[in-house]
């Protein structure tokens, strides 16, 4: 049985080799689409889905050194007039994080930024999106470097949140398709619930899906993915990024 590759405990702009271990169908999940990944990227792309995760806090203390979100869009564009298949490309904002308003916005700024360009060419992507996952480790991060309250005390942020959420999601539904994998907070009327690596990947990635295994649970009891292997063989961690909602310690 073939499994899908996928970076998913590290990004791969950190290794410089990534792209020499792919297997037949793989997704590739970065948040820096930098020039040397969008070369990479355009010379395996019959191979790849590629997840640009952009949540709008990069340059900014909730990511401090990830790009800003007006950077990592001048470079999607590049990709997609460089040849990149759209069907091969995934918006992915992952984590959401509505503690406050400004936050909040920040994220929804991605959408105001890419909105336009599909519009303009009548365009409708997949868009990935999950809410934070709040570890004990992860609340202490942000409540330490923000001097603010986490304004809930559960793992996953109660129903209102997700709804809040959706409130602004709904407005931008004419431009992306919303999925998630694990989140059971969102609306399925507006949400698909899809794992990251699915059958659906594997179709437009034109391979024969009988041959790869059935979705699986192993990480999460509702994980929707299918059985997967990461591509490279890099220790989990924290990486260059420092993103203060990292679930690695």
């Amino acid at each position: 049985m073939k499994q899908i590759g996928i970076t998913e405990t590290f990004d791969p702009c950190f290794v410089p080799d990534w792209e020499v271990k792919l297997l037949e169908a793989n997704i590739i999940i970065s948040k820096e689409l930098s020039d040397e990944m969008i070369e990479k990227l355009l010379i395996v792309k019959d191979r790849v889905i590629f997840h640009h995760t952009v949540t709008g806090q990069g340059n900014k203390i909730l990511e401090p050194n990830v790009q800003p979100s007006k950077k990592e869009f001048e470079q999607f564009k590049k990709l997609i007039e460089r040849g990149f298949p759209i069907s091969h490309y995934v918006l992915r904002i992952d984590p959401i994080m509505p503690f406050n308003d400004d936050i909040l916005n920040n994220t929804i700024n991605v959408f105001r930024l890419w909105e336009p360009y599909l519009k303009e060419r009548n365009l409708r992507i997949r868009c990935r999106i999950s809410m934070i996952d709040m570890y004990d480790h992860v609340r202490q991060r942000i409540q330490d470097a923000m001097t603010i309250d986490i304004p809930w005390n559960t793992f996953t942020a109660p129903k209102e949140y997700f709804k809040k959420v959706e409130n602004e999601l709904v407005k931008f539904k004419d431009a992306f398709v919303f999925e998630s994998c694990a989140e059971q907070g969102f609306s399925t009327n507006l949400v698909t619930q899809i794992g990251c690596a699915s059958y659906a990947d594997l179709a437009i990635l034109n391979v024969d899906v009988s041959e790869y295994g059935q979705p699986e649970n192993k990480q999460r009891g509702d994980c929707m993915c299918l059985a997967k292997k990461q591509i490279l063989s890099v220790k989990p961690s924290r990486c260059g990024h420092k993103c203060l909602y990292c679930f690695w310690k």
